[in-house]
């Protein structure tokens, strides 16, 4: 595949997907979300009745429920790119990859860190992986994404990419 050709499928979602990972809250936010939303409804509870404390606190969870999930980005490796919540970075332009452990996740989302970087990371989550861009005309040098298995992840990202590019190796 060319790139004349790679172009008219950009931006469109692969069909074999060989990793997926929603950077989900860990359960401590959960639970804080739930004890607001229940001393909220008990505040309300207790001046207008049951029914009403009740309700608020149905809707309001509800609420955060869905704002907590649909807030979590998805990381996806496919077999046309790789996906971190909206952005997605086509298996042509993928170079090397490298999973971070914490202390190197530090360093690379730190004050010595590129400033150009693409980051799709969450604070609840300390490893991540580091893709290098390989595309002149982006003015993103690397990718840093957060994920709770750097090397399943990593691993999965490189065999698309090699699987991608051919035995020739484009």
């Amino acid at each position: 595949m060319t790139d004349g050709d790679w172009t008219s499928i950009e931006g469109i979602d692969g069909t074999v997907v060989s990793y997926r990972e929603r950077m989900t809250p860990p359960w401590p936010v959960w639970l804080v979300a739930t004890a607001l939303c229940a001393s909220l409804s008990i505040a309300y509870g207790y001046r207008l009745g049951l029914l009403v404390g009740v309700i608020t606190f149905i809707a309001i969870y509800a609420t955060s429920v869905v704002l907590l999930w649909t807030t979590s980005p998805i990381v996806v490796v496919d077999d046309r790119g790789v996906r971190a919540g909206r952005a997605r970075l086509p298996l042509v332009h993928v170079g090397r990859i490298a999973p971070l452990d914490a202390q190197h996740t530090r360093d690379a989302l730190g004050v010595r860190a590129d400033v150009r970087s693409f980051r799709c990371t969450r604070g609840w989550i300390s490893t991540s992986v580091i893709i290098e861009v390989d595309d002149p005309a982006d003015p993103h040098p690397t990718w840093v994404v957060s994920t709770r298995d750097g090397h399943a992840f990593a691993s999965a990202l490189a065999a698309a990419r090699d699987q991608f590019r051919g035995p020739q190796g484009l």
